[in-house]
């Protein structure tokens, strides 16, 4: 696919959004689980880390 600017930028930002929300989730689950407040930062960071590679990596694969 030969994608413009506009939409590849929108995509990243879907990306972004998508990855924040699931690392607000994980951070709650952890928190609720009786973790403290660095194990909820630690499982939130990783999450986040962890969807923003695999939806870019799928963008990247897509756009090619």
């Amino acid at each position: 696919m030969d994608w413009d600017f506009r939409t590849r930028v929108l995509l990243v930002v879907v990306a972004v959004l998508l990855s924040l929300v699931a690392a607000l989730s994980a951070s709650l689950l952890a928190y609720a689980t009786g973790g403290g407040g660095l194990r909820a930062v630690g499982w939130g960071a990783a999450t986040f880390v962890a969807l923003m590679t695999l939806a870019l990596g799928v963008l990247s694969i897509l756009s090619s």
